[in-house]
């Protein structure tokens, strides 16, 4: 039953850190053509390296979620005295050590916000000037979402 249990957890988080380490990839490679596009001379041309960079950011914004994700995922539900979650413990950093879905919940809503603020920006740049009304549906989702946070942390005290 304990190896099912395992088994049944290691999935998704083995799965979140694939995904995580996808993103990864997928912004390194953004960041390499944006830069090989700066340093060519096509900045203010179709290519757009600048927003290829923007864009990259919020691809390592992603993975790093995804990464938190399946850190935060092991640390609650695998066994304390496994090798695997002791060897995770004392490389993670002290504001990633979970103790309850509380903690998870706030430091992901805190790299959500992080990247729906770099998603806005990139689309504000896209638009050049040109705004509608469905841009403004990043900055109210990135309200309602700090004010929960506020409200979350309001009340735990």
């Amino acid at each position: 039953m304990k190896t099912l249990f395992k088994f049944i957890i290691g999935v998704p988080v083995i799965g979140a850190f694939l995904v995580g380490i996808i993103f990864f990839i997928i912004g390194v490679y953004d960041t390499f053509l944006g830069i090989r596009a700066l340093l060519s001379g096509q900045l203010h041309t179709d290519a757009n390296p600048d927003l290829m960079l923007f864009e990259s950011i919020d691809y390592f914004l992603v993975g790093f979620l995804f990464l938190i994700l399946s850190i935060g995922f092991l640390q609650l539900f695998f066994p304390r005295p496994s090798k695997i979650v002791t060897a995770v413990q004392t490389i993670t950093p002290e504001w990633l050590k979970v103790e309850n879905f509380t903690q998870l919940k706030l430091i992901l809503w805190d790299t959500v916000l992080t990247t729906l603020v770099i998603m806005f920006f990139a689309e504000a740049y896209k638009n050049q000037g040109e705004y509608e009304w469905k841009l403004m549906l990043l900055p109210i989702t990135i309200l309602i979402i700090t004010f929960s946070k506020y409200l979350m942390k309001a009340t735990k005290k």
